[in-house]
């Protein structure tokens, strides 16, 4: 019985020494999403047969135009498309759209059910994850990196 009591006391320690140094770590560190190449040939990042970002790489505190893809049913993509940015480092959260959005999504496009084109910019260098909503429930998200403006641009 001793034995016992004094194993669940050294667990319970180890539990609250763990969580301290948890709650110490000043971020979340993770890779980018993959790419992946559609039906039709369109090379995205995110997560294939969910969701993929379509463009360029990103460069930060530079507004980067993107097309959103969307697999699902029309349940799922009927509702008030919106995004939020995570900067996975600080976990600050910031609205990703520099300019108005549309509530909703086109149609089909590149082999996705829907799509929709945006500009997005994220303000500092680092990891970010991007979650996108459809009527405030999270649908997916994609971890991407925005990278500091490199040559004469």
């Amino acid at each position: 019985m001793r034995i016992f009591i004094s194993s669940l006391v050294i667990a319970a320690i180890l539990m609250v020494l763990s969580g301290c140094n948890e709650s110490q770590e000043a971020g979340i560190e993770a890779d980018a999403s993959p790419f992946f190449t559609t039906g039709t040939g369109a090379v995205m990042q995110g997560i294939e047969g969910k969701m993929g970002l379509l463009g360029p790489e990103f460069v930060a505190g530079k507004p980067n135009k993107h097309m959103w893809h969307f697999w699902g049913t029309e349940d799922e993509l009927g509702g008030k498309f919106s995004a939020e940015a995570v900067n996975l480092a600080t976990g600050e959260k910031i609205n990703p759209f520099p300019l108005d959005f549309p509530a909703s999504i086109g149609g089909p496009n590149n082999g996705a059910d829907g799509h929709a084109p945006s500009s997005i910019e994220l303000p500092e260098p680092g990891m970010w994850q991007l979650d996108a909503y459809f009527d405030g429930k999270r649908f997916a998200s994609v971890i991407v990196e925005a990278k500091l403006q490199t040559g004469g641009q």
